[in-house]
């Protein structure tokens, strides 16, 4: 039987018909620091369910969590992809601590992003991202979520959609209280609340998405299951 996996969770996203969820376990990494794991079903996203522990509380980026029972299931280029089981189970070991989150995000970051950005050899990469926009806007029923950023040594990325949960959660919120329909920050309104920001970038088909947003410290969300 397959050893048990620590997963600090560093992704909750939302994808079509569910939902989607990744993080670094504990094994070392040479080019990404830890190892990427993306948690999924064999016959189609996750749910809520999958994601929910026996309390009712969502999984959140930050826990760490244990998954037993997870078989690997690659395909290139998501080769970070493992999949549950019948045998499967999760626990919450712990929430990482601020200073633990402060430190673990610069210190892991991808020594070489251009495999997920354009060779496509691998779905999943943690960067800090520089010169930093981000745009939230409602239109009828949908939610729309989009950051543009800078990465060093390649070329500027145009608008990218978030799909991270908490992100567009904040993003909602603001935007109730403010009581419009469309808001957008510049790289120094961002700086100046939020300090430095570290993106989860994932891939779906020929586009990037922005699987999880992290700031240091972190942003605070209330994410509505119905709502993502």
């Amino acid at each position: 039987m397959a050893q048990p996996i620590d997963l600090l969770v560093l992704a909750v996203s939302r994808v079509k018909k569910g939902v989607a969820l990744a993080g670094m376990s504990t094994e070392a990494h040479p080019v990404t620091g830890r190892v990427w794991l993306d948690i999924v079903r064999a016959d189609g996203p996750l749910q809520l369910s999958d994601i929910t522990f026996a309390d009712g509380s969502l999984i959140k980026p930050g826990d760490v969590v244990r998954w037993e029972g997870l078989e690997p299931h690659p395909q290139p280029p998501f080769v970070e992809q493992w999949a549950l089981t019948a045998a499967s189970s999760k626990s919450l070991l712990r929430h990482i601590t601020p200073e633990r989150y402060a430190k673990f995000l610069p210190d892991h970051l991808d020594q070489d992003p251009a495999a997920v950005f354009e060779r496509r050899e691998r779905s999943l990469c943690l960067i800090q991202a520089h010169e930093v926009h981000a745009m939230f806007e409602r239109e009828e029923k949908r939610f729309k979520s989009y950051i543009l950023f800078d990465l060093a040594g390649l070329e500027s990325v145009d608008e990218t959609p978030v799909t991270d949960v908490a992100w567009r959660a904040f993003g909602q919120q603001w935007m109730q209280s403010e009581d419009v329909d469309e808001l957008a920050f510049d790289p120094d309104d961002l700086q100046a609340r939020f300090g430095p920001i570290y993106l989860v970038i994932g891939i779906h088909g020929n586009s990037l998405l922005v699987r999880g947003v992290h700031t240091v410290p972190a942003y605070a969300a209330r994410i509505d299951p119905n709502r993502l």
